[in-house]
């Protein structure tokens, strides 16, 4: 699966701001998608295309309403 940072949009979680790597659009409001994380930790993957690290375990369903907009990170 090629990864761009196209797929990184902001997320607004629980007042939190976040970032996430969205990989499945279920439907036109819901999508899948994996939290983005800058620094290095033992249980994140490492994704040299976007130069960012991603939870693999995190795996979450996002909504439209929850999507502000594309990442520029």
């Amino acid at each position: 699966m090629d990864i761009y940072s196209q797929n990184i949009y902001e997320v607004i979680e629980n007042n939190t701001r976040k970032h996430v790597l969205i990989i499945y659009n279920i439907s036109e409001n819901h999508y899948v998608g994996l939290t983005v994380h800058t620094i290095k930790s033992d249980n994140l993957a490492y994704i040299e295309s976007i130069n960012r690290f991603i939870d693999i375990s995190d795996l979450q369903e996002y909504t439209k309403r929850n999507i502000k907009r594309i990442s520029l990170c």
